[in-house]
């Protein structure tokens, strides 16, 4: 048995200057520095949310997911994975615990011995189970990064990582001169970006996600994820203005019988591209960016990308699950409910049904009793059920505490009643508490943990609630400021 590692937390911590309430870069930032003297930076894109940042001698990779299937294996990726120099790799940096940025499979398949020099870098969490999970992967040095504070990772490499919403975290990195910010999956309001962008500057490189990663609606997107997307892409191009946008983190598909209707929905890199926005370009597994030659091969990798989008595979609906596991599983799920919000609240959550489909099954789930009837469905009974899917995927979702929010993520049910009456709100909130695992006060040690974990964040708390989802006329009064404040000739490479 590997020895119980210990959190690294001899790094050195500086802490951020605090201007007008907000936290602002260190004044030890160079700015407007001469190139002379500087060693190259290079960014070498692996897949989907992954990269490897080079930079000082040191190198980082980020969102490790090179292999296998995620969400249910009900995602994949549709591009081939570049090699990562393991040997050169000292940091790798998670994100957040979604299997497509926290890719078990993908870590285990890296040698023990690199598994212990190598230190992990993840967000100073309210919960420890990310890094509890590296413990008993054999990653023995790990750091956790303050929220919304810079850190001195080693001399010449700055890094600041800052927590979004429940689990999503971003990170900026600065050396050499350079600014890399990777905001990956965090969805942000107007008034969070701002804040991000008065915290980090202006990027050299701004990597973010462009298409959407959630179920959208009941075959076709009645959540408006699409455009929502696309507003929400162009809004960070316009605040940040950065010399280079390289769009990342939506390289994967759905690839499963039970949610391949929704890949026609995808935003591909053809139609990221078709939007004009300055400076946008892509990179494909392996390509490198170079900070002595600031160049892209943007229309190859897209003809690459439109390529392997032409012939994905789909897997058939996995093979049913019987209606007794299925119930004994929602069950167990309910009772995990009642322990961790007691009765009062539990007896709130309303009834709901589930057909499964494949085995013409009503799951009636009554949370606040805690009790789950099974029964063979009528066509009545049938059309009446709110959710509708597999029985594998209802076995999922009610087996494992984060089942309900990887069912979200891999769009595999449809929900009959969205479109009157919108989400189930109170059963999502406390299956996502559930799952997530994020306000917990019910030890010392979690007390104080998420007691400084919101406190961390607390001005990012503040911009969720005083901001605004992202609006068209918002992207119409950002573009009104012209593109004065791009730098000249940072275009597409061809």
């Amino acid at each position: 048995m590997p020895t119980r590692p210990k959190i690294n937390s001899s790094f050195t911590e500086e802490k951020p200057s605090v201007r007008g309430g907000e936290l602002c870069s260190p004044p030890s930032e160079a700015r407007g520095t001469s190139l002379k003297g500087r060693t190259t930076v290079k960014l070498t894109f692996v897949n989907h949310a992954s990269f490897f940042l080079e930079t000082e001698g040191t190198g980082i990779w980020c969102d490790p997911w090179t292999k296998g299937k995620v969400v249910n294996n009900c995602c994949s990726l549709y591009s081939p994975s570049a090699e990562v120099p393991i040997d050169q790799v000292e940091y790798i940096w998670i994100s957040h615990e979604h299997p497509d940025h926290f890719n078990f499979p993908t870590l285990k398949s890296i040698p023990e011995a690199a598994r212990k020099r190598i230190t992990v870098l993840y967000q100073r969490h309210s919960s420890p189970r990310v890094v509890d999970a590296l413990r008993r992967m054999a990653f023995e040095k790990i750091r956790e990064l303050p929220q919304y504070g810079w850190v001195e990772l080693k001399r010449g490499v700055r890094i600041l990582c800052g927590s979004v919403g429940t689990m999503d975290s971003f990170l900026c990195v600065k050396s050499e001169g350079e600014c890399i910010l990777n905001l990956n999956d965090c969805i942000c309001t107007d008034a969070q970006i701002h804040y991000i962008h008065r915290l980090v500057g202006k990027p050299s490189i701004l990597m973010t996600q462009f298409s959407f990663a959630q179920w959208i609606g009941n075959q076709a997107d009645d959540t408006d994820a699409v455009q929502q997307k696309i507003r929400e892409l162009k809004y960070r191009v316009y605040t940040f203005q950065p010399e280079f946008t390289v769009p990342m983190a939506s390289f994967g598909y759905f690839c499963n019988q039970e949610n391949a209707w929704m890949n026609k929905f995808m935003i591909t890199p053809a139609r990221v591209m078709a939007m004009g926005l300055p400076n946008v370009n892509f990179l494909y597994p392996g390509d490198v960016w170079d900070s002595t030659k600031r160049t892209f091969q943007s229309k190859a990798a897209v003809a690459k990308y439109m390529k392997d989008i032409e012939n994905l595979p789909i897997d058939p609906t996995p093979p049913p699950v019987e209606k007794e596991k299925i119930r004994e599983a929602i069950e167990q799920l309910l009772g995990a409910l009642r322990k961790r919000f007691g009765k009062v609240l539990t007896a709130r959550l309303k009834p709901f049904e589930v057909f499964t489909h494949d085995t013409n099954q009503i799951f009636t789930v009554r949370a606040a009793e805690g009790k789950c009837e099974a029964i063979e469905a009528t066509p009545e009974r049938a059309e009446a059920a709110r959710y509708v899917m597999c029985s594998q995927v209802a076995w999922y979702t009610f087996a494992h505490t984060w089942g309900w929010n990887v069912v979200e993520g891999s769009g595999t049910y449809l929900d009959r009643r969205f479109n009157e009456q919108g989400e189930n709100e109170l059963w999502r909130r406390c299956i996502t508490e559930l799952s997530t695992d994020i306000l917990r006060f019910d030890s010392p040690s979690r007390f104080f943990r998420t007691l400084r974990f919101l406190w961390g964040k607390k001005f990012e708390i503040l911009y969720h609630f005083a901001g605004k989802p992202i609006s068209d006329e918002a992207i119409r009064k950002m573009n009104g400021r012209g593109t004065a404040g791009f730098p000249a000739g940072s275009t597409a490479g061809t």
